[in-house]
């Protein structure tokens, strides 16, 4: 059995990742983490043409993936404190396109989310999660 946590550093991703540790436990399943970090072209859209290939893409290039690192190993830490197996894997891209393909392309069994990972969104589930959801061809356990 495997299962993929999905975390954006959130609170609300860690305590997707506690409340499916117990699953994954009970289970005796094998577990990656997962987190996401914007595509390139996302970097250069927010900074500016003026910033493009500057200092500042690039510094803010190192930030996004030392920061999608650190939530992937975060996320990771938590199973591993249960004793359970579990990789912590970065991606750049779209956050759901890249769950989806992570969940294909490693044959989990299923997802685990956040209902949504932005403080203040209103909306019962957030917008990487509906597309998960709509999308997944296994289930998607949201916490």
């Amino acid at each position: 059995m495997k299962i993929l946590f999905c975390t954006g550093g959130s609170e609300k991703s860690e305590n997707a990742i506690r409340a499916g540790t117990s699953l994954a436990t009970k289970l005796g399943a094998e577990a990656t983490v997962l987190s996401v970090g914007p595509p390139h072209d996302m970097i250069n859209k927010l900074l500016g043409a003026e910033f493009r290939m500057s200092e500042v893409t690039i510094d803010t290039d190192r930030a996004v993936i030392k920061n999608t690192s650190k939530y992937a190993e975060s996320g990771a830490k938590i199973l591993k404190k249960a004793g359970i197996n579990v990789i912590a894997k970065t991606a750049r891209g779209e956050i759901a396109d890249e769950i989806l393909r992570e969940a294909e392309s490693g044959n989990y069994d299923f997802i685990v989310v956040s209902a949504k990972g932005k403080p203040g969104d209103r909306r019962l589930l957030g917008s990487n999660t509906r597309k998960v959801l709509a999308k997944a061809k296994i289930p998607v356990y949201v916490v």
